[in-house]
């Protein structure tokens, strides 16, 4: 059956906005009804942090005093809160996370708070996780384990970072050994979704990208980069695309906009992202070639033709890498604004 025929599939496609809440309340099913997957999550869990007493009950929508409220929570046998799950897939991380949910983690014994993520997001996310970490605590310490995970200053709070594979994998074999098969396509439902959700994912671009089989993705989301930063520089009025259009060409979409005052094209260039290895978006100032003065080149850093190459980060999630398009886009308008102030 292809992924995107399950149930669960068929629900974030349904529902778009709410995959991590699906994916949730899936959990917490499959938890509530199979100990061979409730004794999977604490195996996931005790191999970051080992001394974690084991959960016995997991429940959702548990709102804490300040209003944050973990996806799941996880209880032991004293009914003590052990363990916090997020679960994401490509979502942003919200203001309160993962600080305010670190400072309500029990304070009696050794607790977690584990977010739950994609393989390919470990990457881009351990480092956001650990940078807001250092806002508010003094110190943190990296565990040598097997999974992402650090303790926090010298309390017995921990934070870590486990994917999505490592947690069905670990499910898909505890059922095997407890002979729940039927579980086991529940399991299977929620790879499913993962991979769904997954699959129409804005991903970190990874240094040394090139164009390949995933083109025609990668195509489509610099589109929606190029509309996004270019609406953005319209609400902050910098960037006009009053009676210009999107104008595709050869080499990939792109449209029309002013900065500054002035027209540019601003779009992918894919002969000149494999010439140059640089970045896929560009802007061409052809049509407002008269106003670039070997100053004004040099400037902007135009090294050949009439081409200014738009920053664009690596390794980075959607929100920061569309940052660094905003601003290499507003710098070129402010520019372009000093020289019409100058002509007047």
């Amino acid at each position: 059956m292809p992924d995107s025929d399950t149930l669960l599939a068929y629900l974030v496609s349904s529902f778009p906005g709410n995959t991590e809440n699906i994916a949730t309340e899936a959990i917490r099913h499959i938890l509530d009804q199979s100990d061979a997957c409730l004794e999977a999550l604490n195996d996931v869990v005790q191999s970051g942090v080992r001394s974690t007493s084991p959960i016995t009950v997991v429940k959702s929508q548990v709102t804490k005093s300040d209003g944050s409220r973990p996806d799941l929570v996880g209880y032991d046998e004293t009914g003590a809160e052990r363990v916090f799950v997020e679960v994401k897939f490509w979502a942003g991380l919200t203001p309160r996370q993962p600080n305010d949910y670190i400072k309500h983690l029990s304070c009696d014994g050794p607790a977690v708070v584990m977010f739950l993520a994609p393989e390919e997001r470990i990457q881009s996310l351990w480092p956001q996780l650990r940078e807001r970490i250092a806002v508010e605590f003094d110190s943190s310490t990296e565990i040598d384990s097997e999974r992402k995970c650090l303790r926090v200053g010298d309390t017995q709070k921990h934070l870590m970072l486990a994917s999505w594979g490592g947690l069905l994998d670990s499910m898909a074999a505890r059922t095997r050994d407890y002979s729940e098969s039927g579980v086991e396509n529940e399991i299977r439902q929620l790879r499913s979704l993962a991979k769904f959700a997954d699959a129409g994912a804005f991903k970190p671009i990874r240094r040394g990208e090139e164009f390949g089989a995933d083109a025609e993705v990668r195509q489509r989301q610099y589109k929606r980069l190029i509309d996004t930063a270019t609406e953005r520089g319209v609400e902050l009025e910098w960037a006009s695309r009053k009676r210009l259009r999107a104008t595709p060409r050869e080499y990939g979409f792109g449209r029309y906009i002013k900065l500054g005052g002035y027209i540019v094209w601003f779009g992918v260039n894919v002969e000149l992202f494999e010439k140059t290895g640089d970045t896929p978006l560009w802007l061409d100032c052809y049509y407002s070639r008269h106003i670039l003065t070997p100053e004004i080149r040099a400037e902007l850093g135009i090294q050949e033709s009439y081409w200014v190459a738009v920053n664009l980060k690596r390794d980075v999630e959607y929100p920061e890498m569309l940052d660094g398009v905003v601003e290499s886009l507003q710098r070129v308008a402010d520019t372009f604004r000093k020289v019409q102030s100058s002509s007047t």
